[in-house]
């Protein structure tokens, strides 16, 4: 009787241990300590505890904390669920995702481009502004070019400021299957292609607004000098204008539209 009792004390004291290491364990891959999360959950998974196994194979199979193996992973996810982890069918179909889907990850931490960010994308058809008007005709087209191009540009910046963080840019069924590395990876070059893009559009931008302003004091110019038209034609460019300055002043700032999260 007293051997029972005492080899169930040892149990239970073994079993409150490995509980108190795994927890230790689950708070450093919390915080990203992969490497020294790796070490307990190892020595776990080799004394049989099965969440420790299923951690250990998660491990395996994304490369966290040690050199990436599915084969290894395989093993102690199968370990894992035949002790009753529920999670660890989940993330054995989870690493063979991973392998199935290595271009994909590859293009987000090598090879993304922005293509469908991108200002030619939406097909902005830039105004086209004359030095100046002398007739209302005119500055009714040039002001229909100027609000085609407005609208256009509108759509473009708000898709690059929806899209900006990585979480929204990269595939919900890709994002799973990246490990943290590939993820802070992808970010960087994200941001970076982003940026060049939003870099690229303030230019054309700035070029249409530094043409309207010079087409409306040159149409003004010619206003005053005609006087039978001045006063009508001063009105349409100023509409005009007071457009073209409330698009500007709406505009992100590059800091705002690439404001993105770098911590998986």
């Amino acid at each position: 009787m007293k051997k029972i009792t005492l080899a169930m004390l040892l149990l239970t004291s073994f079993g409150f241990v490995q509980a108190a290491e795994l927890e230790d364990a689950q708070k450093l891959w919390d915080d990203k300590q992969f490497y020294k999360a790796f070490q307990i959950f190892n020595k776990l998974a080799h004394e049989g505890n099965f969440s420790a196994q299923w951690q250990l194979g998660e491990m395996y199979g994304f490369g966290e904390g040690t050199v990436e193996d599915a084969d290894k992973a395989e093993f102690w996810l199968k370990q894992a669920a035949a002790k009753g982890s529920a999670e660890a069918a989940t993330s054995l179909a989870a690493v063979k995702q991973r392998q199935a889907h290595r271009a994909d990850i590859a293009y987000y931490t090598t090879s993304f481009d922005g293509a469908n960010a991108a200002y030619a994308k939406f097909g902005c058809t830039r105004p086209a502004i004359p030095a100046r008007s002398t007739t209302n005709e005119e500055i009714a087209a040039v002001n229909a070019s100027i609000g085609a191009w407005t609208q256009c540009y509108d759509r473009f910046v708000s898709n690059l400021r929806n899209v900006a963080p990585p979480e929204k840019t990269i595939s919900s069924s890709i994002l799973p299957l990246m490990n943290n590395e590939e993820f802070k990876k992808s970010s960087v070059l994200i941001s970076k292609v982003y940026e060049n893009i939003w870099n690229n559009a303030k230019q054309i931008e700035k070029g249409v607004a530094e043409e309207s302003n010079s087409w409306k004091a040159a149409t003004e110019k010619f206003a005053s000098d005609n006087n039978s038209v001045a006063k009508e034609i001063k009105v349409n460019t100023e509409n005009e204008m007071q457009r073209v300055s409330r698009l500007q002043s709406e505009l992100i700032t590059r800091k705002q539209v690439l404001a993105v999260g770098m911590n998986k």
